[in-house]
């Protein structure tokens, strides 16, 4: 088990217990077999690790004196506003629980992220130290791949698929290129210098996922979700701007600001009738045509199976 899973683990449970002694932390780590072996954990690796877990993710573990010594985190905030580090946190400290439970692995059943992690790798080192990278690229749309070269500012995840936002150099623009379209990236030995304005997290925050198209007007939009998927909305919201305005015992409305572009519209589509679009009327109106031009795919289809029957 890597260090980092240990790592992981001390934070959890220090977290989770609010105070706890070393006497008290050392039981639970060798109630933690897969990682403890049953050993006990001595004060001076306790030490060691404290120093570790500050250098990596910023959380200090510090101890109450009064009453008997109890550890605490100190800033638990950063595990609350830092969202790479709380998902780091949250991934490896599930990695750790998974890798315990290797006896019972085909009892559980992940996704698939069909996205190439040696180019991910690659693209996070150029960014980490600003060199332009060279992509062979073959979009969905295209016939054939093309190869240019690319200024990489971000990554990002969305609905399984790793994402790089990056500046085309002939083309002099941002544009997003799924990981899993690339067939080659290769690093250059020139610089570049992301602009000083530049922020990733308000790049995207007007935007439902990653279809970015700025014609689009930025727009208050309120659904209702029903008394069954409103806990849904609740629990994972759509949207960073969403907030609760109305709950009853049938449904809730929620409120969200954003750009409504083509990936928001079928999320919206495949909530089916458990969301109903109140505001904007233009919205409403859009969901409205899409479905219609659905149902008629399936009243043409049945009718060409009746005549093909008959």
């Amino acid at each position: 088990m890597s260090l980092i899973h240990k790592y992981i683990w001390l934070v959890k449970t220090i977290h989770r217990a609010g105070r706890i002694t070393l006497k008290e932390l050392n039981e639970k780590w060798r109630d933690n077999t897969d990682l403890s072996r049953g050993e006990s954990l001595p004060r001076q690796t306790f030490d060691r690790w404290k120093g570790g877990i500050l250098d990596l993710f910023g959380i200090i573990i510090d101890c109450e004196q009064r009453g008997g010594y109890h550890y605490y985190i100190a800033n638990p905030k950063v595990l609350e506003s830092g969202e790479l580090k709380a998902w780091l946190l949250d991934t490896y400290g599930t990695a750790a629980t998974l890798s315990g439970c290797l006896s019972i692995h085909d009892r559980i059943l992940t996704e698939d992220i069909p996205s190439s992690q040696e180019f991910l790798s690659m693209i996070l080192d150029a960014m980490k130290t600003s060199v332009v990278l060279q992509i062979t690229f073959h979009s969905f749309t295209m016939k054939e791949s093309e190869t240019f070269l690319v200024e990489p500012y971000c990554v990002k995840m969305s609905a399984q698929r790793w994402y790089m936002l990056a500046r085309n150099i002939g083309y002099n623009c941002l544009r997003l290129y799924s990981l899993d379209r690339l067939e080659h990236v290769e690093l250059t030995d020139t610089s570049f210098a992301l602009p000083n304005d530049f922020c990733a997290k308000e790049y995207f925050s007007e935007y439902f996922g990653i279809v970015l198209d700025e014609r689009v007007p930025l727009q208050r939009i309120v659904l209702r979700a029903d008394k069954y998927h409103q806990h849904y909305m609740r629990t994972l919201p759509l949207h960073h701007s969403q907030r609760e305005v109305f709950v009853c015992d049938d449904y809730a409305d929620f409120e969200l600001t954003l750009r409504p572009t083509y990936d928001f519209y079928m999320k919206l589509m495949s909530l089916g009738n458990m969301i109903k679009v109140l505001e904007p009327q233009s919205l409403q109106d859009k969901i409205c045509r899409w479905l219609e031009n659905t149902a008629k795919l399936y009243v043409k289809e049945n009718s060409d199976n009746e005549e093909y029957h008959s």
